[in-house]
């Protein structure tokens, strides 16, 4: 139907007695199918039916925020009971949250035409009358009815309707927070942060939910020219809250929740204007200096709390990634990480690896020796216990009570990506004691965790492949692509040492790893080679070993290790099996990774026929 008669149509449903909810319902139901793709402000719509949420939006030009002002015009017939309420409040969320879109222009809009940038914007973001409206509304009226509305038979309705109602404040605040802050000659959005506060106090919403009102301010006080001191404001004003310290369910205490929720809340700040002189630090990073003994006192008090540790982390991640530009040379970044290396020690989880593969991924590339020198000591603060708790484990069920499967699948792609780096590879061959450790325990635990439980650490020992291919591939001239660079052609002279010269303390590297890849494709060959990632990781390994400078070496010890493999797989190899003829055949597919990969699998099946055939004791 067209525009006019649809708006129509719902004008004439609130005008019956009793107004149908249902056909209310329905209609909400079919405009947030197609509010995401309306081109903005090109529709009449979504504007009408936004009107009818709160009221006209013109009531609100010039008057204060209060409560007593909210609509004149007649709005959706909201019920106070029952489903329908809980129902109908959650199409409203629905029709805010696909039409609040998305208010910050792209770093870069070269070849965007003004029509097309409209369309990446929501209605709301570009109109300050109706953005006003629907503002005060979910403040006013919306999140506060919705709170006395009792659950339905399911209780998860009630809860999807404040998480849904919470989610699309946020997102009004996030998406048209430059209007929020521009509007009422700047005064709306003091009214505004103070309306969402009182939210976040109530305690009847959710933690998730309250966590999600602060993320909506933080958004808010980002875009302040003052931003520093709003920031600072935020947390201190969430002070209070980090002194509860125990709970009777076992849970992290609501308090601290939203206190680290507020550390990390205004952390995507808008690009800072280039007129302007340049900065010499980052407001966020300068408030968690300010407020670091607080922070440091929650983390280290409740690394219990997993659910808190897991959300302090990802705080601190995206505070780095939004101020990686200043983050280097903060006074806080090394207290930071030291503190979750800290955390980890006391209560060890795969997050803080996570954070610190993070902020590897951030820094890594810019090849600064101070911060290099950094990330290479927390990689190896985290990954040589790991290493050796493996190693040390007689079964796989003792490694697993030793270190948990995620948490050293999660090490070790930590360490993948810092050797991925040529800088850090360069810093931990040549001048830690922990990597020639942590690669020797490497290549001894590998066929052990696969033998014994493969689906439990298969993302480990994915993991601990990459890592032994990148220090495969920084000894290989041609990664450097013709680059002369003395710190590369250093690195590959190192790499090259560490897996054919340097003594380690079960023996030299590269034999060992060519047994250990023999051997992996006996013991992954029950659990169906074709499938999952090991033996295809394996291959990958394989190729680097034959295209690179330790194709001779490979060549020798390839075909030795086939050999010497336990019966009854030593004993398939015959025919064009034969171990010389697979290594032919590698050499020749050695460029073509697909069908070098599906050689390497035919040799595992044909272990796994050879195993399935074999008597029951051999």
């Amino acid at each position: 139907m067209g525009d006019f008669a649809f708006v129509h149509h719902v004008q004439e449903i609130c005008k019956q007695n009793p107004i149908p909810w249902q056909d209310i319902d329905a209609c909400v139901f079919v405009l947030t199918g197609v509010a995401s793709r309306a081109p903005a402000g090109q529709d009449t719509v979504i504007p009408r039916l936004i009107e009818l949420l709160p009221g006209s939006s013109e009531v609100w030009a010039g008057k204060k925020f209060s409560a007593g002002e909210v609509g004149t015009r007649p709005q959706l017939p909201y019920p106070t009971e029952g489903v329908k309420a809980l129902l109908l409040r959650s199409a409203a969320s629905r029709l805010v949250l696909f039409t609040s879109g998305r208010a910050e222009r792209p770093r870069t809009t070269a070849g965007l035409e003004k029509t097309e940038w409209a369309k990446m914007q929501g209605y709301l973001a570009l109109n300050e009358g109706p953005c006003k409206a629907i503002l005060k509304f979910l403040a006013l009226q919306h999140l506060p009815a919705i709170l006395p509305l009792k659950p339905a038979q399911d209780p998860d309705v009630k809860k999807y309707c404040e998480a849904l109602a919470c989610d699309a404040m946020k997102m009004v605040m996030t998406a048209a927070r430059k209007t929020i802050v521009a509007a009422d000659n700047g005064t709306l959005w003091k009214e505004a942060v103070n309306a969402v506060i009182a939210l976040v106090s109530d305690g009847r919403f959710s933690v998730d939910c309250r966590a999600q009102l602060v993320f909506g301010i933080g958004q808010v006080l980002a875009t302040l020219q003052e931003s520093a001191q709003r920031t600072s404001a935020a947390v201190r004003h969430a002070q209070p809250f980090a002194q509860v310290k125990t709970t009777r369910d076992g849970k992290a205490p609501v308090e601290l929740k939203l206190y680290i929720a507020s550390v990390s809340s205004v952390y995507n700040m808008p690009p800072r204007d280039p007129s302007l002189l340049p900065a010499d630090h980052h407001p966020v990073l300068g408030v968690v200096e300010k407020h670091f003994a607080t922070i440091e006192r929650v983390c280290i008090h409740h690394t219990h709390y997993e659910e808190l540790m897991e959300q302090a982390c990802l705080a601190f991640s995206y505070i780095l990634g939004f101020s990686r530009e200043y983050a280097p040379t903060s006074k806080v970044f090394v207290p930071m990480m030291k503190l979750m290396a800290r955390c980890c020690e006391q209560h060890p989880q795969p997050y803080y690896m996570s954070l610190v593969r993070s902020a590897i991924g951030f820094f890594a590339s810019n090849a600064e020796n101070q911060m290099d020198a950094v990330l290479v000591d927390l990689t190896g603060l985290f990954i040589a216990p790991v290493a050796r708790a493996l190693s040390a484990a007689t079964s796989v069920h003792a490694a697993a009570n030793a270190i948990a499967p995620p948490i050293s699948g999660a090490a070790y792609e930590m360490m993948a990506e810092a050797v991925r780096h040529w800088n850090l590879s360069l810093l931990a061959i040549n001048s830690t004691q922990w990597m020639p450790e942590v690669l020797d325990c490497t290549i001894e635990v590998l066929p052990r965790l696969t033998e014994e439980g493969q689906a439990m650490y298969e993302r480990t020992i994915t993991a601990m492949l990459r890592f032994l291919r990148n220090v495969l591939l920084w000894g290989d001239p041609e990664t450097s692509k013709g680059d002369m660079a003395p710190e590369l052609l250093e690195l590959q002279k190192q790499a090259q040492g560490i897996m054919v010269e340097r003594p380690l303390p079960r023996g030299t590297a590269l034999p060992r790893l060519i047994h250990s890849l023999s051997m992996l494709l006996v013991v992954s060959a029950p659990n169906n080679p074709s499938r999952g990632e090991v033996v295809p990781t394996v291959a990958e390994v394989y190729r680097t070993l034959l295209v690179g400078p330790f194709e001779y070496v490979a060549s020798q010890q390839i075909p030795a290790s086939l050999k010497s493999l336990p019966p009854p797989c030593s004993l398939a190899l015959v025919g064009e099996h034969e171990p010389q003829k697979v290594l032919q055949q590698l050499k020749m597919e050695k460029g073509d990774s697909r069908r070098f990969t599906k050689t390497i699998i035919g040799v595992a099946e044909l272990f796994a026929v050879a195993l399935k055939r074999a008597p029951v004791g051999t």
